[in-house]
């Protein structure tokens, strides 16, 4: 208790010393320095790259920007804190210091119910924000009922408190946390196929009604990353590409979409985790490029981003020697996210981390506790501990024993909880401060019809069918009489595919609708000999083979088995479902589609392409490497 008296009268008055600039940019003027930003790190290259219109689907000159929706706020100094207006200034002066903490602690929770832990957590206002993932379920009524168990908890206190951010992973493609019936949207690097920023910015916007309706307030989506390393084990799919500039203009439509409908936005992972052979979920990842090359490639999308008014950007757990001279990962040196995010890209909103327990680049390197608090040195304004149930707070009060034995200076916790408590206000989530017990801010909501809109289905169908791409091709269109027949073979696995097991029947059923002859086969990724043996006398019956693979580069048996099929003289048709890679172990294949993907979405349009009813629009994203460029793509004959 003598602690807490003692905190509580040092915070009333570093409250406000954690000052930020008096004057208030206005709100157009902000808008129009955003796009202007964002158009400079565009450049006429990204027309150059696809050798036509830089953005197709949307009229030139007509690129969002992340900052221009309804609810988009002014900015500030570069490098500073969001100007404050009373709320944000008079919730800095009115928090106690462990409350401004507790702005900067987020964390996961272990099922559908609150425990003991975070009630805890929650009654004594030592949590900002909560992360949803799978283990939290896709049932929209669960969903909406734990969400709003989670505001209500925040605000019964006996102290006014803010409301919380409610994150959640859902990028689209491999990294989609809620499952049907939610919207299962195509990946980034199928909307970096498709080319068009509309799509983008549509996919945004439908996105964030679907979480307002479940009281999700952030998605920590786009991945900003350049994805220019084919052996990268952990982004791949999850990136729109390789181009530094159509990466930039995907990631700053898809955040516009977002924000304007009033979720937060979260570029990651900065300054960039795209040339890594190395998951940082299992070690810790070192990019060494010179900072010429990271201003020319890594940083493009990022600078894109903050001048646009991202609202957040997650720092990852890689070592860039050219910019952190400590040797430590981007994370936790103050040389990335205080000198190079806050000062040289003057980012003004909230820098967060990336999972600081259960991710081995920290966890093995620094340990949990250790790693906190070298993140708030190094400037990070949000911790995600996502993991650690039943360590909670006890990681809190590691923390707090930080500032007060002076390793955490107050200052920079009252910079921190100024730039969440700013966020907050622009979402909603700052209710008055009367000093009244209850007054909630749950943030803006959507209807619950929004989950699965039928629009929204019909979205995410036709991004994936702009989205395949016709590499190489020997076969097609396909035409078949009635009597003969196609064989579709598929995953039956889940390898790096959570959910693939539906490929074949979503593939098949795209194709039967061609063609009522076909009969599908799905093998598992290390399919034994019998079933082999199957694939194999069906598809010698056949007049053609459809088969999708997801990562083939890495599947031996299935590349042996169209090895063989072609050797035979079969028209085998490759499906790409991940990385489009499977050209460089098997040049022999003669009719390849890139779909980026294994949702329903990504493979609906496969059918028609086959068989010439829909015409082959994308183009590849990333380069196959010494067979095709980036930008590549073949027109049906």
């Amino acid at each position: 208790m003598q602690a807490h008296t003692k905190s509580c009268s040092r915070s009333t008055s570093s409250g406000r010393e954690g000052h930020m600039p008096a004057s208030r940019v206005p709100a157009a003027a902000r808008r129009l320095a955003g796009l202007l930003v964002l158009a400079l790190a565009l450049s006429p290259l990204a027309a150059c790259a696809r050798g036509g219109s830089p953005d197709r689907g949307r009229p030139p000159g007509d690129t969002p920007g992340v900052g221009t929706g309804p609810g988009a706020e002014p900015g500030a100094e570069p490098g500073e804190p969001p100007a404050p207006d009373s709320a944000v200034s008079d919730w800095l002066a009115y928090l106690t210091l462990e409350e401004k903490l507790g702005q900067l602690f987020w964390v996961g929770l272990p099922g559908t119910e609150l425990t003991d832990e975070i009630r805890g957590l929650l009654a004594e206002g030592k949590v900002g924000g909560v992360i949803f993932f799978g283990r939290q379920g896709s049932d929209p009524d669960v969903l909406r009922r734990l969400s709003g168990e989670l505001q209500a908890a925040a605000a019964a206190r006996d102290r006014a408190t803010p409301g919380l951010v409610i994150a959640v992973d859902h990028e689209g493609g491999l990294v989609q946390r809620f499952g049907p019936p939610f919207t299962q949207w195509p990946g980034a690097m199928a909307l970096g196929a498709a080319g068009s920023s509309a799509h983008a910015e549509a996919m945004g916007r439908a996105m964030a009604r679907e979480l307002l309706a479940v009281g999700v307030n952030m998605n920590l989506a786009p991945v900003a990353d350049v994805n220019n390393n084919p052996a990268n084990p952990v982004i791949g799919t999850r990136s729109f590409g390789e181009q530094p500039e159509l990466v930039a203009r995907m990631a700053a439509a898809l955040a516009a979409g977002l924000q304007a409908e009033g979720v937060s936005a979260v570029a990651k992972h900065f300054p960039g985790h795209g040339d890594t052979a190395v998951d940082s979920h299992l070690d810790l990842p070192v990019i060494d490029h010179a900072r010429e090359r990271l201003d020319r490639v890594e940083l493009v999308p990022f600078r894109a981003a903050v001048g646009a008014g991202i609202d957040a950007v997650m720092v990852a757990h890689v070592v860039f020697p050219a910019v952190a001279g400590d040797g430590r990962p981007a994370s936790l040196s103050p040389d990335v996210v205080t000198g190079l995010l806050k000062g040289e890209l003057g980012f003004a909103g909230v820098a967060m981390t990336d999972a600081l327990d259960g991710m081995a680049a920290i966890t093995d390197t620094y340990g949990v506790e250790e790693g906190l608090v070298l993140a708030v040195e190094a400037g990070a304004d949000v911790l995600l501990v996502t993991e650690s149930f039943g360590r909670q707070q006890a990681l809190y009060r590691r923390l707090l024993q930080a500032v007060e034995e002076g390793r955490i200076p107050e200052g920079r916790v009252n910079d921190a909880a100024g730039r969440v408590l700013a966020l907050k206000e622009k979402r909603g989530l700052l209710p008055p401060l009367s000093g009244a017990a209850g007054a909630e801010g749950a943030g803006r909501r959507a209807p619950a019809e929004a989950v699965g809109a039928a629009e929204h289905q019909a979205l995410a169908d036709r991004i994936g069918a702009d989205a395949l791409t016709l590499v190489r091709n020997a076969h097609l269109p396909l035409a078949l009489s009635p009597g003969e027949q196609v064989v579709v073979i598929g995953p039956a696995y889940a390898r790096r595919l959570d959910g693939a097991d539906g490929v074949v029947t979503a593939l098949g059923a795209g194709i039967k609708a061609m063609h009522a002859n076909t009969v599908e086969v799905a093998l598992e990724w290390r399919p034994d000999p019998d079933a082999i043996a199957h694939a194999r006398s069906l598809a010698e019956g056949a007049a053609a083979v459809v088969y999708a693979v997801a990562d083939g580069h890495e599947a031996p048996a299935h590349l042996a088995l169209i090895r063989e099929l072609i050797a035979a003289g079969k028209p085998v048709i490759v499906v790409g479902l991940g990385m489009p890679y499977e050209l460089t172990a098997a040049p022999e294949i003669e009719t390849y589609i890139a779909a980026y993907g294994f949702r329903d979405a990504n493979l609906k349009g496969v059918g028609p392409l086959l068989f010439g009813r829909t015409p082959a629009r994308g183009r590849l994203p990333v380069s196959i490497p010494g067979l095709y460029p980036a930008g590549h793509g073949l027109d049906l004959p």
